[in-house]
C-alpha cells in the first residue's frame, strides 16, 4: 500500500496506463496520445488562428516538445503550417482533410479509453474526481486555497 505522503506516484502510473490504452486504440491511424490532444485542441479552436505558443501555454509544454509534435503531425499529413497573420515570426497551424477524416476514429479511441478508466464510477464520483483534478492542477500551477484554475484544459470539452 502506498502511503499518503507518496500518493503522487499514482499520477504518472495513471498517465502511463492511459497513454498505453490510447496508443493501442489509435495505432492504426498512426497517431500518439499527445498528437491527438493537439489535434482536438486545434479542432476546438475552429477558425481561430492558432500558433505554436498557444499550444505550449495551453498544455504547459516546452517549445522543443511542441515543435517535435507539430513536425511529426505535419510529416504525417495531419497539419500544415503557414506564416501567422498575428506575428510574421510565428507559424499558424491548420488541420488538414486527413486529420478531419480521422477525427471520428480519434473520438472513438478517446471515448473507449475514458470508458475503461472511469468504469464503475457514478456521476457523483466523477464530479468529485473532476473537482479534485482541477484543484490538483491549480495547486501545482502555484495557486492556493480551494479555488480552481482557469487554464484551457480545465474546461469540459465536448469533442
Amino acid at each position: 500500500m502506498i502511503s499518503r505522503e507518496m500518493m503522487g506516484v499514482y499520477i504518472p502510473m495513471l498517465h502511463n496506463q492511459f497513454k498505453e490504452q490510447m496508443n493501442r486504440l489509435v495505432g492504426k491511424i498512426d497517431l500518439t496520445t499527445s498528437q491527438i490532444h493537439i489535434l482536438f485542441y486545434l479542432k476546438g479552436r475552429g477558425d481561430e488562428e492558432v500558433i505554436q505558443k498557444d499550444i505550449e501555454e495551453t498544455f504547459n509544454l516546452t517549445n522543443p516538445t511542441v515543435t517535435g509534435i507539430i513536425k511529426r503531425l505535419e510529416a504525417k499529413g495531419f497539419v500544415t503550417r503557414t506564416v501567422s497573420s498575428k506575428d510574421a515570426r510565428s507559424k499558424s497551424i491548420h488541420l488538414t482533410e486527413k486529420s478531419i477524416a480521422a477525427s471520428e476514429e480519434m473520438k472513438r479511441a478517446l471515448y473507449e479509453a475514458n470508458k475503461k478508466v472511469f468504469e464503475g464510477f457514478t456521476d457523483e464520483e466523477l464530479d468529485v474526481l473532476e473537482g479534485c483534478f482541477k484543484r490538483m492542477l491549480h495547486n501545482l500551477e502555484g495557486g492556493c486555497g480551494h479555488q480552481h484554475g482557469h487554464g484551457h484544459l480545465h474546461k469540459k470539452e465536448n469533442n
